[in-house]
Order: C-alpha cells, then sequence, then structure tokens
C-alpha cells in the first residue's frame, strides 16, 4: 500500500450503513489513541469496533493492503509491526457527534489469500469518508491475523498485533519518573526510592534495603546499576552509581549535577547548560552552554529542552549529541513526551500537546488554576498537580485522558512531583522542603 491511507471512490448506489463513535479508551500494541482528535476514528457499527485502514494503522497492525479496480482490496499478514504514528487535528471531530455515515464496500475483498462475499458478512468492511474500515472481529482479529484483544471497563478496548518486549512499558515509564525529578524508579520487581535515604523494596513495601545514606535524586537503573546524584544542602550534588544491591557505590563526577538521565553508555545532567559524559565518568562534553536552561527530556533519539528566561521559554529539539537544533514554539513552562506527543503547560497556564515538530498544536483542558511542576502518565491518562503552594493556597493532583475528556480532581495534596509504580501513584508534599514520599492507588 503506498501514499497515507487507502483512499477509494465507492459506487453512488452502495448500501449505506449507521455507526457510532466509541466512548471508551482504545489501545494499539500499547499506545493509547486520541479518537477524539483524529481525522479517520475509530467507529462502532453493530457494537463491533472498526479500525481504518490508514497507512499508519495498516502499518501498526502488520498489514498490507493492496487495491486495484480489477482485482478490489486484498488484506494480508506481514512480518512485523510499527509502533502506532497519530495524525490528529485540533478540531475536536467527535464533539456533539452523533452517528457516522458509512456504506458497503462494494468491491471484491480477499483476507489472506481468501475470498469473503462482505455482503453476507455480519461485520462487513465498510467506507467512512472514502477510507476502508475494517472489523475487528475474531474470525479476523484472532483466526486471519493472530492478533490479542483485551476489553476491561477501566483500560477500554486493546489491540496487540505483535509481541510487547519485556521491558518496553516500564521504559516509557522510567522515563517520565526521570523526568518528575527521579525520587523513585522501578525495576525487575523492585522499587528504588529515596523517602529519607535511598532504599529498595518490593511494590508493597515489603523487603525493604537501606542500600546507602544518601539523600538520591535522579534514580536511573541501568542493568545492575544504580545511577543518581546524591543531594546535600551544604556540599555539590555529586553524580554517584552502585550495584542494585548497595555494593560498589562509586563517586563518576563530584561536579555540581541536577537532573541526571542515563541512556546507553552516556551520562546526562544539567550545570550551567547541558552535559554528558560517559558511564565512567570520562568524555565529558557540553552539549550547551546556557544558563538559562530550565528541563529538558531524552527519547531514544532526541533531546528536547527547555531554556529561556520566565515568559520567553521557548522548547528546542536537538539530536543526542546537541546538534542540530531547532525551536518548536514559544511561551513554555513545563513539558512531557508520551508516544511522540508532547504535552505541555503555555505560558497562558492551559493545557496543550503538540506533535514532534510542532505543526500540529490542541488545547486539551483552559483552567484557572494552572497545572504545576511536572506531569505523569499511564494508561491513556495525564496526572498533574493543579492550584497554588503559597500559604493560603491549596492543590490538588488531577488527571486528564490524553484526548482532553473526562478530567478529574483525585485528591488534595501540595505534591511537588509525582512518580507512578505499578498501580500506585507516589508524591513529595510539599512542607519547608520535606522530600519525604507518600503514595495511594492509581484510581
Amino acid at each position: 500500500m503506498t501514499g497515507a491511507s487507502l483512499s477509494l471512490n465507492p459506487d453512488a448506489s452502495a448500501q449505506e450503513a449507521k455507526a457510532s463513535f466509541p466512548a471508551f479508551p482504545v489501545a494499539v500494541n500499547g499506545v493509547f489513541t486520541d479518537q477524539r482528535h483524529s481525522e479517520y476514528p475509530a467507529l462502532l457499527y453493530r457494537e463491533m469496533i472498526y479500525f481504518p485502514m490508514t497507512w499508519h494503522y495498516a502499518s501498526a497492525l502488520g498489514l498490507t493492503v493492496d487495491w486495484s479496480e480489477q482485482d478490489g482490496l486484498s488484506v494480508a499478514s506481514s512480518s512485523g509491526c510499527n509502533p502506532l504514528i497519530q495524525d490528529l487535528t485540533a478540531e475536536g471531530n467527535l464533539d456533539g457527534a452523533g452517528d457516522a455515515t458509512l456504506t458497503l464496500a462494494p468491491f471484491p475483498i480477499k483476507v489472506n489469500g481468501k475470498s469473503i462475499i462482505n455482503q453476507e458478512e455480519p461485520y462487513p468492511v465498510l467506507l467512512y469518508r472514502n477510507i476502508v474500515y475494517f472489523p475487528m472481529t475474531w474470525s479476523f482479529t484472532r483466526e486471519a491475523f493472530g492478533w490479542t484483544t483485551s476489553w476491561d471497563d477501566k483500560r477500554g478496548f486493546g489491540i496487540r498485533s505483535c509481541a510487547e518486549p519485556s521491558s518496553a512499558t516500564q521504559t516509557h515509564q522510567d522515563r517520565l519518573n526521570i523526568a518528575s525529578g527521579g525520587q523513585l524508579a522501578v525495576k525487575d520487581g523492585w522499587v528504588y526510592q529515596n523517602p529519607l535515604a535511598l532504599i529498595k523494596s518490593r511494590p508493597d513495601g515489603s523487603e525493604q534495603t537501606q542500600l546507602s545514606d544518601d539523600q538520591a535524586l535522579s534514580i536511573n537503573v541501568v542493568g545492575d546499576w544504580l545511577y543518581y546524584i546524591a543531594f546535600d544542602n551544604w556540599k555539590k550534588n555529586s553524580i554517584y552509581k552502585m550495584r542494585t544491591d548497595g555494593s560498589d557505590r562509586t563517586l563518576v563526577s563530584d561536579k555540581d549535577a541536577r537532573h541526571l538521565w542515563v541512556q546507553g553508555d552516556w551520562i546526562y545532567d544539567m550545570a550551567d547548560g547541558l552535559n554528558r559524559r560517559r558511564t565512567d565518568g570520562t568524555d565529558e562534553q557540553k552539549l550547551l552552554d546556557d544558563k538559562d536552561l530550565r528541563e529538558y527530556f531524552l527519547s531514544n533519539d532526541r533531546l528536547y529542552v527547555l531554556k529561556g528566561e520566565d515568559g520567553q521559554r521557548g522548547l528546542y529539539v536537538m539530536n543526542l549529541d546537541g546538534s542540530e537544533a531547532r525551536k518548536l514554539h514559544d511561551g513554555v513552562t513545563s513539558f512531557i513526551l508520551i508516544d511522540d506527543w508532547i504535552y505541555y503547560v503555555s505560558q497562558d497556564k492551559q493545557l496543550y500537546k503538540m506533535n514532534a515538530d510542532g505543526s500540529v498544536h490542541i488545547l486539551l483542558h483552559e483552567t484557572t488554576r494552572p497545572p504545576l511542576g511536572k506531569m505523569n502518565y499511564r494508561d491513556g491518562w495525564l496526572y498533574y498537580v493543579s492550584g497554588g503552594f503559597g500559604i493560603a493556597g491549596s492543590a490538588s493532583v488531577e488527571r486528564i485522558r490524553i484526548d482532553g475528556s473526562a478530567r478529574e480532581a483525585l485528591f488534595e495534596a501540595r505534591a511537588t512531583a509525582l512518580y507512578i509504580a505499578g498501580d500506585e501513584i507516589y508524591f513529595p508534599h510539599w512542607d519547608m522542603g520535606d522530600r519525604t514520599l507518600y503514595h495511594t492507588k492509581l484510581p
């Protein structure tokens, strides 16, 4: 299949059908989708979910889709699949929407080389806005393509067309926890955290072991090593590493550091700009000589950095070595990266998201109680703190779906950061510099 999607011009006499838009979450290979802003959203016909056969959906599902006027439509399994890339628009297409009008596909259809009689199918192949829509029935998803599907009241509908790497979900969560400040990290069934000293325990709090007396921040777990910043009010915040059992504590760098991030053979940190060095402390490099650097986010192949004075902060993207920097957007006060979309708080204190090249901006939430500090994410929900920390101020932990819907306040807390480990959300409660971690179950 070539182009962005399989777009057809059906016969005008083709039979029409009515479908609706799903009101529940939809995930493809673990990526929760924003159906509200999708040009071609998933649809419900006779209570069966249908996916559009756009280029990105077909690629994520591991399908080849071919079309010719002579032979019609052919859909077949291919080897491998890719992460779902979502093409979204700023206009919400589901707000107040009723039924969608579809037409029955009037051409020959083959699935894995076998012809089907579309008119006789209880869930036929349909067309919506001249795009082919395919039903996610058991006979197709499981029997024809070998996929797995899931459903529950909280997570909605999920489909997985290829095996999930065992560390994929945790790696994503690791990045978000590091971006929040790294007072907590999770690896191989252990939670590493710094309530008052560096400890590890099971998620339920059992088997707790103190690893060191360090006030550890920016905890990174890489293999069987912990990398972290030893916070000290009176000394430089040096970089250390140790084994996950607490042995071999080693000084990596005695230069004053903050916001440590480890990826591959490199340690990144902020100190009068953005720096990196090898994990053994050698080959130190200055990537960005900018004292106005505020924060950064490290993806697999890009650096996203926020720099500038208050009110004039710009979000930039660059290569991992600091080269080819370009500005994405002005007026950003904080941000995180989720599934190749940047979620950010604007200078006017509104919550937005934009795509990786900065060409599409979607307003998610307008509020007079601005989101504060770092955000986090889990299963299609964006978690953030809203309110103020002044003497008479109050703040609450809230969440909102990635499409901007279903916002709700969860509990009152002056949380300076949010961390997620399994089904628990952890937060340090602001109280005159106290870094004690509290936690509660996610809803």
